[in-house]
């Protein structure tokens, strides 16, 4: 029998996925870590190995013992899909084009200009996204969509830091939904529409991945994914008069979206195709909330707590110091 590290190094060589992009995908910093885990001088974390089945498009038994368990197929998390013969080849072979939002306009900062373009150990903060979009081995395309007026900024960040996955820059909407849709009617001309299009703020420099990696694999098994966080328990405020039944309100039943958001580029161009035939006003600041409001059903992931978003000057301080 073989065993785990064998097992992995097959697998991985079967996809066509060398060892920098399977570290690349579970978070590890150089290509050493599976090198070892192949060579069996290093194991896999019992936490990491449902992300690495979910990577590797297998189950976790067949990491282990080879074989896949219930008689299923590598990739069959695809394979349930009620789609015909040509629509499930096409889905196995999905584009994933990364949206980078970075159209935001909030200048309340020493610096007064948008935060995605304050530097951080003398590397703007956008520039950090953009490079873990770079580096992910399952993203294919990079679009920046990006605020009238510092357009030109990016194509001398793009050479500067050679993100060589960096298509076109797309001018900025009235409003952060507005900015997606300009997004979705550019990718409409060059990408089919069950390829998937993840949504990233350009705020966060953080993301992981093998967040990435399960955004993707969410949306590709189930049809949309949204990363989110847990709050901690919440207390309303009541005047004096009206303390009276104070309770806290369930941590379990609040969260905060993330992002990366992904969905199938078909999803939003229907979406926002329905909302021009009823006048909707895409007055929404996320997207998750606008496809909930044209109901549409989203499936949610959880994200991650160090998955920072940069929006006041105390950010960018605990930016610098993690970077």
């Amino acid at each position: 029998m073989m065993t785990t590290g064998e097992n992995i190094r097959k697998r991985r060589l079967e996809l066509g996925m060398t060892q920098q992009q399977l570290a690349d995908a579970l978070g590890y910093k150089t290509r050493s870590s599976i090198a070892k885990i192949e060579k069996n001088e290093a194991t896999v974390s019992p936490e990491k190995l449902p992300s690495l089945a979910r990577i590797l498009q297998t189950d976790v038994n067949y990491i282990i013992t080879g074989e896949l368990s219930g008689g299923k197929a590598h990739g069959s998390v695809l394979a349930d899909d009620e789609m015909d013969d040509l629509q499930h080849q096409a889905a196995m072979q999905r584009k994933c084009a990364a949206i980078i939002l970075a159209g935001g306009k909030n200048r309340i900062n020493r610096y007064n200009i948008p935060f995605q373009f304050v530097s951080v150990r003398e590397k703007p903060v956008i520039c950090y996204t953009m490079e873990a979009f770079q580096r992910h081995p399952m993203i294919d395309d990079i679009y920046v969509v990006c605020l009238a007026g510092w357009e030109d900024l990016i194509p001398a960040y793009v050479t500067k830091y050679n993100i060589s996955k960096v298509r076109d820059v797309i001018l900025a909407g009235e409003s952060g939904l507005k900015s997606i849709k300009n997004a979705v009617e550019w990718l409409a001309a060059s990408y089919r529409p069950w390829d998937i299009v993840l949504l990233q703020e350009a705020t966060r420099p953080f993301v992981e991945p093998e967040l990435i990696s399960n955004t993707i694999l969410c949306c590709k098994q189930f049809g949309s994914a949204v990363t989110f966080e847990r709050m901690d328990t919440m207390t309303p405020f009541y005047q004096k008069e009206e303390t009276s039944g104070l309770t806290h309100l369930d941590a379990y039943r609040l969260i905060n979206v993330q992002s990366p958001e992904a969905y199938p580029l078909g999803l939003l161009r229907q979406s926002f195709s329905d909302a021009v035939k009823i006048q909707h006003g895409l007055t929404e600041t996320i997207c998750a909330v606008f496809l909930h409001n044209m109901g549409k059903d989203l499936k949610f992931c959880e994200g991650s707590h160090g998955n920072l978003r940069i929006i006041s000057e105390e950010d960018l301080k605990l930016m610098e110091a993690l970077v």
